[in-house]
């Protein structure tokens, strides 16, 4: 914070001023402590770079997004997405292991529907590279848990159409 001049906030883009003496004094490695007089946003336009990055804001869910383009290596794992497809392959796992196991009794094991069970089998069909970039934090940030789910029983079997359909690159 102590080297940005300014923070404006616009619908399509973020503009960051930023100053270039603390810019340079920070890369190298000086002290950057301000005073008083070094407080004040900087007049002088040829001591300011001005970074702009694109965003646009999107409902997820019941909340508004700031998404940042270009920021897809940056995303974290999403623990609900996570959780979902976990407990898919577990599900999966405990009705290949024992076969006299039906649906309806992990449902009532799971206390969900059986409804609920069946779209969560859905899941292990996902395209590898899909489930690989969900638990490295690579999903678009509007794919979550509900989406996931919401969109599990139109999951086409061609992995370069469900890519398309969660909305991946």
């Amino acid at each position: 914070m102590t080297l940005a001049c300014r923070v404006v906030i616009n619908p399509d883009r973020v503009e960051i001023n930023v100053s270039r003496h603390r810019l340079g004094s920070f890369l190298a490695g000086q002290s950057i402590g301000l005073t008083k007089q070094d407080q004040n946003p900087t007049r002088d336009a040829d001591d300011v770079v001005k970074l702009v990055v694109p965003v646009q804001l999107k409902r997820v869910g019941r909340e508004m997004r700031m998404l940042v383009e270009n920021s897809d290596d940056q995303t974290s794992a999403d623990p609900g997405l996570l959780r979902i497809i976990a407990r898919a392959h577990d599900i999966r796992a405990r009705l290949i292991h024992n076969t006299k196991l039906t649906v309806h009794d992990i449902a009532r094991e799971e206390r969900v529907t059986a409804a609920y069970v069946y779209t969560l089998l859905r899941l292990p069909w996902l395209a590898p590279n899909i489930t690989s970039d969900i638990v490295n934090g690579r999903q678009p940030q509007q794919l979550n848990a509900k989406t996931l789910m919401r969109q599990a029983s139109r999951l086409p079997a061609i992995w370069a159409e469900q890519r398309a359909l969660l909305g991946f690159r």
